[in-house]
């Protein structure tokens, strides 16, 4: 079976599904979003009965709960349980909405509720043990239809043999956003922390859709592989095990020179992909009127166009919004004059040592 580790995914998805709509789910509906997105009934199943058990003693901690569950089977010791282990931390950083649709939908709940309403105390209860409807499904090795983007991450780094540890780390976030019926999306947020960038943690972030979280996950991590894993190996973790998949040169700054690693441009939705270099040009001069410590600093864009008309202006320096370099993308031309375009390109600055 997965660690609790490998779950970080999963749970996201769960708890999206648990708060999605303006009425909470039945069991049937929660079922059906997980399974018919891809979820693996095991997985799907523990999800529907740990999440709620461990957001509620996440939000009354002061109940004396039993450390097992019954089915037919027996005792199912809940420390034995990835799913619930994962579940009950990540339920340490839930919000309001959250533990209303999940805590609240625990029988558990419901129980001290009532215990409370009959003039018993929190620190007085003792609950028994939890008599499961059915027997849980055994475990299936593998991730349950939901990869872990933290532990592809760490693959990928091993891969190009970077080793995390000595103020270098890595996490990562799944952000679940609406879609269509029949279609899920997801949003990854990849984070680097390591004691030469500018600031505390660079993130990129990349979206992926699809009928299943493998196919959502997996077209996110792709992205992220193809346009920034490579600079930020290259560039920051590891120099010379991602040459042949950047572009460096030189760049002469007020505070200093640098060194740009760049990653590959990422065109979507045109069938030519216009070069961004113009557009990274004239950036890269105005980014010269900005003050730029002798740190590596990331620098991201992302621009959208439609038969000429701006969608999107996104420019990051260090993972923040760069309202200058934003200006310079609402002043230059369209990629395309005509038809939908998207374009994005990321790179490091390495200062150059006199």
């Amino acid at each position: 079976m997965i660690a609790s580790w490998g779950l970080d995914a999963a749970l996201e998805v769960g708890i999206a599904a648990f708060c999605a709509g303006e009425e909470p789910p039945s069991d049937d509906v929660f079922w059906e979003r997980l399974t018919g997105a891809g979820v693996e009934p095991w997985l799907a199943e523990r999800l529907l009965v740990f999440l709620p058990m461990a957001y509620v003693r996440r939000l009354l901690p002061d109940v004396t709960y039993p450390d097992a569950v019954r089915d037919s089977r027996g005792q199912v010791f809940l420390a034995q349980e990835p799913v619930f282990v994962a579940a009950f931390d990540r339920a340490q950083y839930a919000n309001r909405a959250e533990f209303e649709r999940l805590a609240f939908r625990s029988s558990t709940f419901a129980v001290i509720n009532e215990a409370l309403n009959a003039g018993s105390q929190l620190a007085d209860l003792e609950l028994g043990e939890p008599v499961l409807f059915k027997d849980l499904e055994p475990a299936v090795e593998g991730d349950g239809g939901v990869p872990s983007p933290q532990a592809i991450f760490e693959a990928l780094l091993g891969e190009h043999g970077v080793s995390l540890g000595d103020g270098t780390r890595v996490d990562t976030k799944l952000v679940v956003h609406p879609a269509p019926e029949g279609v899920v999306m997801a949003q990854v947020d990849f984070a680097v922390s390591h004691p030469a960038l500018a600031g505390p943690w660079l993130v990129e972030s990349f979206a992926g859709h699809g009928t299943t979280w493998r196919e959502a996950i997996g077209q996110a991590v792709n992205k992220f592989s193809h346009g920034a894993l490579h600079p930020i190996v290259d560039g920051l973790l590891r120099p010379g095990a991602a040459a042949d998949q950047v572009e460096r040169e030189r760049y002469d700054h007020p505070d200093g020179a640098f060194e740009l690693v760049l990653g590959a441009q990422i065109t979507m939705f045109a069938k030519t992909t216009p070069s961004v270099e113009p557009l990274l040009d004239r950036l890269l001069e105005t980014l010269r009127a900005e003050r730029l410590g002798r740190k590596v600093h990331g620098l991201r864009l992302f621009v959208a166009h439609n038969d000429g008309a701006l969608l999107n202006n996104e420019v990051l320096l260090d993972s923040s919004p760069w309202s200058a370099g934003e200006a310079v993308v609402a002043d230059h031309p369209a990629l395309l004059a005509e038809g939908r375009v998207a374009t994005r390109v990321f790179g490091l600055l390495v200062p150059i040592d006199a």
